[in-house]
C-alpha cells in the first residue's frame, strides 16, 4: 500500500510503533542509529537484551550516522530530501535547537512530513515537561478508572501511553499525507500522548455532562442500573469472564445437572426476562447475588478452558483470562494465520504477532525481520551522490 514512500525514523522503543505501522503498510523504514547501534539493542541487559527493540522495529532498515558531526549530519540531509515522512519523539524543541526541526528540514525537502510525539504536544505551559507512562495514564484521567472503588487507583501493567500516541501518530501521517496531496506542501504533526489517552476513553470524558456524574472504577465488576454486578471468576486453574444474558440459563441447567442446584431452579425463573425484571425492581425467585453465590462456587471446580470449550458447544460464551501461552496456542490465531516468523539480527527466529488488519487486495507482508545495526548503509550511504537533494514526486 505504501510501497512508493520512505520514512525517516528518529523514534525511541516508546514511540517506533508509528513508524513501524507504515513499514507494515509496506513503506520504506530507516531507522536512524548512533554508530555502533542503538542503546536500545542492549536494553535489558541479559539474556533479555533488545526484545523490545525487536518488536518495535520488524520490517524497517537500519543507517548508523553520528548527526551531531559534519558527514553524518550531510548524509542525514541528504537522506531527508528523498524522504516523505519523519518520525521523532525527543523534547519539543530539541531537533529545532540541532538546527533539524521542521522548519530547517522543509528548506531541504519542501514535501516532507514530519511526525513528532511528545509527552503534552509542541506548545502550551507543559511542553516541555518529561513524563512517564505511569503519569501519563494519571493525567489523562486513564488511571482513575482502575482498579477497585474501595482502593487507590492502579497502574496498567504494560506501558500503553507511548503505544497508543505512536499508533495515533502513524494515523496522523496518513492524514497528513493525504492533506500534502492536496497541497503539495510539508505537513508538521503534533501528537499529544495526553490526548491520545484522553481519546481510549471518550465516553468517561463526557459522561458527567450527559448523566450527571462521572464513571467509577469498579475493578472487575459492571454497573447495571444500581446493581454492581461480578464479572470475573475464579475457575479451578485461573479465571474466567462469565457475563452475558444467555449464558445463566445453560449455567443453571448445569448446576442442577450436576446435583447443585435442586431442579426446580429450572422453572422458578422465567430465565428469557430474568435480567430485565430484576434490573427494574421486580420481583423474582432467586435473586442475582444467590446466582453469583452458587456460579462461583460451581465454577471454582472446573480449568477455566475446559468451561470456555463446554460454553461455546452450546453457544455461551465463558472467556478464560487467557495467559499469553495461552494466547499464542489460541486456535482461533492458528487458524487465521496470525502469527509470523520474526528474525533476529543474530539469526534466531521467533513466533511474533503479525499484521494488525487483513487486507485483501495488499495483504501486509513482513518482507525483513530487525535489522543488524548499519545493515542499510553500504546501500543508503553510497546513493548519496546520486541522489542529491531532489525529492520525486510519490504522490498520485
Amino acid at each position: 500500500m505504501l510501497s512508493p514512500y520512505r520514512v525517516l525514523d528518529l523514534t525511541d522503543n516508546r514511540a517506533a510503533l508509528g513508524a513501524q505501522i507504515l513499514a507494515d503498510l509496506g513503506a520504506e523504514v530507516i531507522t536512524i542509529e548512533p554508530p555502533g547501534g542503538s542503546p536500545e539493542r542492549g536494553d535489558p541487559p541479559g539474556a533479555n537484551a533488545g526484545l523490545q527493540f525487536a518488536a518495535y522495529n520488524r520490517n524497517k532498515r537500519s543507517v548508523t550516522l553520528d548527526l551531531d558531526a559534519a558527514d553524518g549530519r550531510a548524509t542525514f540531509l541528504d537522506l531527508v530530501a528523498t524522504a516523505d515522512f519523519l518520525f521523532e519523539n525527543d523534547e519539543p524543541g530539541a531537533m529545532a535547537a540541532r538546527d533539524l526541526g521542521f522548519e530547517a528540514l522543509r528548506q531541504h525537502n519542501p514535501r516532507l512530513i514530519y511526525v513528532a510525539i511528545s509527552p503534552f504536544g509542541q506548545d502550551g505551559p507543559y511542553r516541555g515537561f518529561l513524563a512517564s507512562d505511569l503519569t501519563l495514564s494519571a493525567l489523562s484521567g486513564q488511571m482513575a478508572m482502575y482498579g477497585d472503588a474501595d482502593r487507590p487507583p492502579v497502574r496498567m501493567s504494560v506501558p500503553q501511553a507511548w503505544r497508543h500516541g505512536a499508533a495515533e501518530s502513524a494515523v496522523g501521517a496518513m492524514v497528513a499525507l493525504q492533506r500534502r496531496t492536496q497541497t503539495g506542501e510539508a505537513q508538521f504533526v503534533d501528537v499529544s500522548l495526553q490526548a491520545a489517552l484522553i481519546l481510549t476513553a471518550v465516553n468517561a470524558a463526557i459522561a458527567s455532562a450527559i448523566q450527571g456524574k462521572d464513571f467509577n472504577r469498579n475493578g472487575s465488576k459492571v454497573q447495571l442500573g444500581l446493581y454492581t454486578a461480578p464479572t470475573i471468576f475464579a475457575c479451578a486453574d485461573g479465571y474466567a469472564v462469565l457475563f452475558s444474558q444467555n449464558l445463566w440459563p445453560k449455567l443453571v441447567g448445569w448446576m442442577v445437572a450436576d446435583g447443585q442446584l435442586p431442579e426446580s431452579w429450572l422453572s422458578d425463573v422465567n430465565w428469557a426476562t430474568f435480567f430485565p425484571d430484576f434490573l427494574s425492581g421486580k420481583p423474582v425467585k432467586h435473586s442475582y447475588d444467590e446466582l453469583v453465590e452458587y456460579a462461583s462456587a460451581y465454577v471454582a471446580k472446573f480449568p477455566a478452558q475446559a468451561l470456555f470449550r463446554r460454553g461455546l458447544d452450546v453457544g455461551v460464551f465463558i472467556a478464560p483470562v487467557n495467559t499469553l501461552a495461552e494466547v499464542m496456542a489460541f486456535d482461533q490465531l492458528e487458524a487465521r494465520g496470525y502469527w509470523q516468523p520474526m528474525r533476529l539480527p543474530d539469526g534466531r527466529e521467533v513466533r511474533a504477532p503479525g499484521p494488525f488488519v487483513r487486507a485483501s487486495a495488499t495483504p501486509l507482508r513482513y518482507a525483513r525481520g530487525v535489522p543488524a545495526p548499519g545493515e542499510g548503509n553500504a546501500e543508503f550511504l553510497s546513493a548519496r551522490a546520486a541522489a542529491g537533494s531532489v525529492q520525486p514526486e510519490r504522490d498520485p
